[in-house]
């Protein structure tokens, strides 16, 4: 897993397999980058496997971001992604309206 705040517009690109022995370190990167001002943005169109722990973390972050009256979205969400969180019902469309389909199976808008 590599986590990388891409300047200037901060967004916090997620690339590799991204799972339980990943989250704490996921986990760190994502309460600090909560702590930034708005907005907030993940690239998470670099992620080529995911497991459940990782999704709670962003369903986690996602919930933070709300209670502080911040915006969160992910602009760009991997096929992985995708079916991971279609895997157990849970749907990233919520937050990540702006994501769309490429050619690659990938979806960005970042």
């Amino acid at each position: 897993m590599r986590i990388t705040e891409l300047e200037p517009d901060a967004v916090l690109k997620i690339s590799g397999a991204i799972d339980i022995g990943g989250a704490d370190e996921l986990c760190a990167a994502l309460a600090a980058y909560a702590m930034r001002e708005p907005p907030l943005t993940l690239d998470l169109s670099g992620v080529d496997g995911c497991d459940t722990a990782a999704l709670q973390l962003f369903c986690s972050l996602r919930k933070t971001a709300l209670d502080a009256n911040k915006a969160l979205r992910i602009g760009a969400l991997s096929t992985a992604i995708v079916e991971a969180s279609a895997a157990v019902g849970l749907s990233l469309e919520e937050f990540a309206p702006d994501a769309f389909h490429s050619t690659g199976g990938a979806r960005n808008a970042v």
